[in-house]
């Protein structure tokens, strides 16, 4: 799979993303045209891809050029599901039907909220209702022109964000609506970066690897080319490459990942300020990674 953020802008301040700390912090911008072409042609050279995920810390919908881009991207790979994850702020009824008309095979949209009062607490957002029509007419045009689009709505339902009663209450609202439904009744730490139940409370210096779907069989390149560890690094400390200077294959069989994979399997010891170390998804040592991680035995071990 293949994560790309085409921009690294974000129009809400979630108070589960850490996002809004380091955007003042850290550089930021729109990935250069000719360096998603290249990336996009790249790709295309590998039919086992199955995957390439639009979106990377950050809203994908703010990239004035989000259309174009996955047009592009699915021209130059048919075989591999362009998918894209958005807050739905800038999802009016005339984007909505340029998304509807590209390639787009799956459709996430993050709302988190069923109450205005819920959203502006979550989001920093005030606009609630004219968002939720946004979705809702979303949702009746994919039910009318493209059922083969996955559309997939995400709450954050944790007792500390959503009112009494608003959880069962999104469940009746969209029972109709032919939606997949991803409820979440907490949220994660993001590797250190937020204050989460069940976060480490130290770092873990021996690892087995990572319970993420994507996790390790993902590569994350963010607008500049700069090649990171996961969608956990907001603090961008793990610099596996330059994918403006070098090949994403060069990158991904290089000694960077190399040296991160065999910290993440237990290969040898992880460095103290490992970001996996931190991270709530990363197996500690004795535990199994349930398969969905890379572990050995998989073919991309071989690489390790």
């Amino acid at each position: 799979m293949l994560m790309v953020q085409t921009t690294s802008a974000c129009n809400s301040a979630c108070r589960f993303c850490p996002h809004r700390l380091f955007r003042r912090r850290l550089p930021q911008g729109e990935m250069d045209p000719a360096l998603f072409e290249r990336l996009m042609t790249e790709a295309g050279g590998h039919p086992e891809l199955a995957c390439i995920n639009l979106f990377l810390m950050n809203e994908p919908l703010t990239d004035p050029r989000i259309v174009e881009r996955i047009h592009l991207a699915g021209e130059l790979n048919p075989g591999a599901q362009v998918s894209l994850w958005t807050n739905g702020a800038a999802l009016d009824p005339p984007l909505c039907r340029r998304l509807l008309d590209s390639p787009l095979r799956s459709l996430g949209v993050s709302l988190h909220a069923h109450r205005a009062e819920t959203y502006r607490h979550v989001t920093g957002r005030r606009d609630f209702h004219r968002v939720l029509s946004n979705v809702v007419h979303l949702v009746e045009q994919r039910n009318a022109r493209r059922r083969d689009m996955t559309l997939v709505l995400r709450y954050v339902a944790a007792e500390t964000m959503m009112a009494p009663g608003e959880r069962e209450e999104l469940v009746q609202f969209w029972r109709e609506g032919n939606v997949i439904l991803d409820i979440d009744d907490g949220f994660l730490g993001r590797a250190g970066n937020l204050p989460a139940p069940g976060a480490p409370t130290r770092p873990r210096r021996w690892l087995a690897g990572c319970s993420a779907l994507g996790g390790p069989k993902q590569a994350h390149v963010l607008y500049s080319g700069q090649v990171v560890l996961c969608c956990m690094d907001y603090g961008r400390e793990t610099s596996l490459g330059d994918a403006s200077r070098e090949s994403l294959r060069g990158i991904w069989t290089g000694a960077a990942r190399r040296r991160t994979l065999e910290m993440l399997h237990g290969r040898r010891e992880a460095d103290p300020d490992f970001l996996c170390s931190r991270c709530e998804l990363a197996v500690p040592r004795g535990a199994s990674a349930d398969g969905r991680g890379l572990l050995p035995g998989d073919p991309i071990w071989a690489a390790v």
